[in-house]
């Protein structure tokens, strides 16, 4: 790898941090901005919010498509930052004929940004690089650092309700983003056509059509991982809102807690877990024992479940009509960034490795378009919020997670003899 890559690997870093950063900061509190500001009823907030979610994911497909034609990965990257600060610059003008025009904004920047940082992080590693996995785990590393300070940056501007502030700080971070990926794109390696169109004539056609079954098993599964990472800014928030206390007693101090203050627990959790996570693979790499990306993946569903599983019992135990402790909320979240871990990072990372090396990019734009069907449908499952016990709700949560689980368990060992098989061609 060329000296210059790590330093690709530290930029791309901090524009993905500046980008989650932005968005972050408004999404817990942003199903509570459109109740409160534009009088959105709360599950119409989420089922906005699924939708708006959805369609910048989906339009990630067309976005990564014109990104190999015509704009190229770094061109993509710069039109989609400056569309968002334009989003998040509107926004904070904070007034209502300006918000669809925002969204619309923010919308299209996001299609454009997602499938191209992606782009850019596998450019940075071969196929068969060892590191390619850590490569992703550092990009998640940014994408929590960012989620621990953003929320908490965001639940401090919006108190009183000064919305405007809360947008203002997104459109500054994310020009501060589009600023430093201008000044140091040189960093960035060459996009390697040539070389990709060699390795697509020496595959066979039957193992690209076994690329592409793979792709779309990750894919699929992906959806009820997206799904329920989305509850962060839908139920999530609103049980945080109306079923969590609101304070927590240390050293006798009572300190006020709201649902900016669990997203950013849920980013530091994440943040204290990776090195244990990287450290623990290594340690079972050097005696033989590590299980592969697939198995860890079955594991991230199971985690996924075990979350929902918590916050249902804090349903039955008060929280489906009064408040609950915040030790329920803080144990779920646990659980899902152990989860996180195990499926977002090692997710992308398979699908960018597996899928043919022309294609490198419909591949993520599909893993994209699982995540748009997965946040339509969280927008879709959110419509039952008002309508459902919270205990049921979360129930039917972690069933569609052990069922994910057990679905990737049942093809586990076919998808392992197709992966081992890619990375054996030269």
């Amino acid at each position: 790898m060329p000296k210059r890559h790590p330093c690709a690997l530290v930029l791309l870093c901090v524009v993905q941090g500046c980008e989650r950063f932005a968005f972050l900061a408004m999404l817990p509190l942003f199903v509570l901005y459109l109740h409160h500001r534009h009088g959105f009823s709360e599950p119409s907030a989420m089922l906005l919010l699924g939708v708006m979610s959805a369609l910048s994911y989906v339009g990630g497909l067309p976005a990564g498509i014109l990104t190999d034609r015509k704009l190229g990965p770094l061109g993509a990257l710069l039109l989609g930052g400056a569309l968002l600060t334009i989003g998040y610059g509107a926004l904070a003008l904070d007034h209502p004929s300006l918000l669809w025009p925002a969204l619309a904004a923010m919308t299209v920047g996001h299609s454009l940004f997602k499938p191209s940082i992606s782009t850019l992080f596998g450019s940075i590693f071969d196929v068969a690089d060892v590191r390619r996995e850590h490569g992703f785990l550092w990009q998640h590393l940014a994408v929590n650092l960012a989620g621990m300070v953003g929320p908490l940056c965001g639940e401090w501007l919006r108190v009183g309700n000064r919305w405007d502030r809360l947008f203002l700080l997104s459109a500054v971070v994310m020009c501060i983003g589009c600023a430093v990926l201008v000044a140091f794109a040189r960093l960035l390696p060459k996009q390697r056509r040539q070389r990709m169109e060699t390795d697509l004539v020496g595959g066979s056609v039957r193992m690209n059509r076994e690329r592409w079954i793979v792709v779309c098993w990750l894919c699929g599964l992906s959806i009820v991982f997206w799904l329920t990472a989305q509850q962060a800014g839908g139920s999530l928030s609103v049980f945080a809102e109306s079923h969590t206390q609101r304070s927590i007693l240390v050293s006798a101090r009572t300190i006020p807690i709201g649902p900016g203050h669990f997203a950013a627990l849920h980013g530091l959790q994440v943040l204290l877990l990776l090195p244990l996570l990287m450290a623990g693979m290594s340690w079972l790499r050097r005696r033989s024992k590590e299980p592969s990306a697939l198995a860890k993946m079955v594991w991230g569903y199971v985690a996924t479940a075990g979350g929902f599983v918590v916050l249902a019992f804090a349903g039955l135990k008060g929280g489906d009509a009064g408040r609950v402790s915040p030790a329920w909320l803080t144990g779920c979240y646990l659980l899902l960034s152990v989860a996180e871990l195990l499926l977002s990072p090692l997710g992308m990372s398979l699908v960018t490795r597996i899928a043919p090396p022309d294609r490198t990019s419909q591949a993520v734009g599909l893993w994209f378009a699982a995540a748009a069907v997965g946040n339509a449908l969280a927008g879709v499952v959110g419509l039952a919020w008002g309508r459902w016990p919270h205990h049921r709700y979360f129930a039917f949560l972690a069933l569609l997670s052990i069922g994910a689980a057990a679905l990737l368990l049942s093809r586990l060992r076919r998808i392992e003899r197709t992966v081992h098989s890619d990375t054996s061609q030269p």
